[in-house]
């Protein structure tokens, strides 16, 4: 892995050779600053790559320096077309440079150094990228407040503009929670719904499998850099999602490491690039939460599942809901809201033998988490009886257990 160097530390020695797009000697005069300071940067398109790439990395870069990007830089993009001539030229009319902005024409250079360097490594990793200026950029993602400039991509880019629905939830979920979440997730990816996620556990990982199991494509948008898969654990996953037909995608550069702040600024891609956002579980303080809040600003339609009022990865669900977000009971209330374009198949019934509905011991259990003991002194068993009862319901798929406690499927 190659590693990314700070602009800083990248300056050439003293006699070095530089590229011929940066070899630019410019004279400096008290008489004309704005066009010292504009000449500054390379002034002709770098041979290892496109200008429009070039600079779509740069301002990805820019971004991640606390430089807000809004999606009227998309709309002065759209009016004056791919970059053409002196690359200054054309960030002057972008509005990028003083007086309009407060990146200097210094910083813009190292920005474009770093992003030659860059550039150089995409084509050793088999990496896309899909930029602001290229016309399959996603319609939907486009429309958000601050979307990204760029996109690096693994897999099929085309399933970036394809319909999605957002699956996120909490990555301390119940087996329970994520057998809901794989199920649904397989019958709606085999109605023609990309599944989008963020391959974290939990949740995001039952997501992926299920459009997995339904042998279609799914969208998994990462923290990190493309080539620095997280979680590790995860490695099996991802491969399943590239040879299904899927795409993994990033706003980080390669070598990006999986930084705490990346996580949120992650989450708006989530669900910019989705019809609908669906929360399973969130505790009240977590990220899924942040989802939800990005889909409200984004305007996208918030749909999420009701929990019990004991379990506190329910409490941020049951929050949204007193705030006017969906509640949804099934996958085909999901589908509804999603549009007419899909159609549900029959589920198919269940391969394994399951209990009886009225077994006394799921009377007892009822549907929060209970003990042994616990189900014990409600029927008024002997703790052994009981647990041997559980271990049978267990191998039956009526009950799991988790943390100590058991729970009804």
């Amino acid at each position: 892995m190659t590693k990314i160097i700070h602009p800083k530390r990248a300056r050439p020695h003293r006699g070095a050779r530089k590229p011929p797009w940066l070899s630019i000697t410019v004279r400096r005069t008290p008489r004309c600053p704005k066009e010292s300071l504009v000449s500054n940067l390379p002034a002709t398109e770098p041979a290892v790559t496109s200008a429009e790439q070039l600079v779509a990395i740069a301002l990805s870069l820019a971004a991640r320096r606390r430089l807000r990007l809004t999606h009227t830089l998309f709309a002065r993009v759209a009016a004056l077309g791919r970059p053409a001539g002196p690359l200054p030229h054309y960030l002057e009319a972008l509005q990028l440079l003083p007086p309009h902005c407060s990146y200097s024409a210094a910083q813009w250079r190292s920005l474009l150094e770093q992003a030659a360097r860059i550039a150089e490594q995409l084509a050793a990793l088999d990496v896309a990228l899909v930029t602001l200026f290229c016309p399959d950029y996603p319609p939907l993602l486009a429309e958000i407040i601050d979307p990204p400039p760029l996109l690096y991509v693994r897999g099929a880019r085309a399933q970036l503009a394809a319909p999605q629905l957002a699956v996120v939830g909490s990555r301390n979920s119940a087996q329970p929670a994520l057998q809901l979440t794989q199920q649904w997730c397989q019958a709606m990816a085999l109605a023609g719904v990309t599944i989008t996620s963020g391959l974290a556990f939990g949740i995001d990982g039952a997501a992926h499998r299920g459009a997995v199991a339904a042998g279609r494509p799914t969208v998994a948008v990462m923290a990190t850099g493309i080539d620095r898969l997280y979680p590790a654990r995860h490695q099996r996953l991802a491969g399943q999602i590239l040879e299904g037909g899927g795409a993994l995608i990033t706003e980080y550069p390669p070598g990006e490491a999986p930084l705490p702040a990346n996580f949120p600024r992650r989450n708006r891609i989530i669900s910019g690039l989705s019809l609908a956002v669906w929360v399973v579980e969130a505790a009240i303080k977590s990220g899924t939460l942040i989802t939800a809040r990005a889909a409200l600003e984004q305007n996208r339609e918030l749909l999420v599942l009701p929990g019990s009022v004991n379990n506190p990865l329910s409490r941020g669900c049951h929050l949204l809901l007193r705030e006017g977000a969906t509640l949804v009971e099934s996958a085909a209330e999901i589908v509804a809201q999603l549009g007419a374009n899909f159609l549900l198949q029959p589920s198919q019934p269940a391969t394994a033998p399951r209990a009886s509905a009225s077994s006394p011991l799921l009377a007892a259990l009822g549907y929060d988490p209970a003990t042994t003991d616990e189900i014990a002194a409600r029927l008024g068993w002997g703790s052994a009886d009981t647990a041997r009862q559980l271990a049978e319901l267990e191998l039956a798929g009526a009950v799991v257990r988790h943390c100590g406690a058991w729970l009804r499927v």
